[in-house]
């Protein structure tokens, strides 16, 4: 919960500051791996030429819950073509996300930003937040929330838009 504090303020002097809009280029990261990443760290920059959904999120988000399975189907159905997915964990505490990801079990890249500093960079204001990135390594879509009959749809249609499928 110090993240949404410290985001509070964050927010008032980064308003003006366009480090996360759609068409400016991904802020660039690199995260400690909680699991399935091939290295202990996760770096964006590994996925330039992928369009890939990184996913903001926590273990006591009730969205965030719903989602992993479904990015979990859309990972697999367009990994293929060049889709993936990055999650990054918001909780202080990773016992916490262990124990979200035992329940939950996915596949993609989960990593671990604690201190929130990448989602201040990227201007997380809630979570589930995603930002869907093009193969330039530009924000092409954000979403911000999770509904299982809207947001899947609109999620689908970006990064396919975006594979150029």
């Amino acid at each position: 919960m110090k993240f949404f504090a410290a985001l509070a303020s964050s927010l008032l002097i980064s308003m003006s500051v366009s480090a996360a809009d759609v068409g400016t280029p991904a802020p660039a990261f690199t995260v400690d791996a909680l699991k399935n990443a091939t290295a202990a760290k996760i770096n964006l920059a590994d996925y330039k030429g992928k369009v890939v959904y990184v996913d903001f999120w926590a273990s006591w988000c009730g969205p965030c819950k719903r989602s992993f399975p479904k990015l979990e189907e859309l990972r697999t159905k367009y990994k293929s073509k060049g889709f993936e997915v990055i999650a990054i964990n918001m909780d202080e505490d990773l016992a916490n996300a262990n124990e979200f990801l035992k329940k939950i079990p996915v596949t993609f890249p989960v990593g671990t930003d604690p201190k929130g500093t990448i989602a201040q960079t990227y201007r997380v204001q809630g979570l589930p937040t995603a930002y869907i990135i093009d193969r330039q390594g530009a924000i092409g879509h954000v979403i911000t929330g999770f509904n299982e009959k809207t947001e899947l749809d609109t999620i689908e249609a970006a990064a396919t838009k975006l594979l150029g499928n």
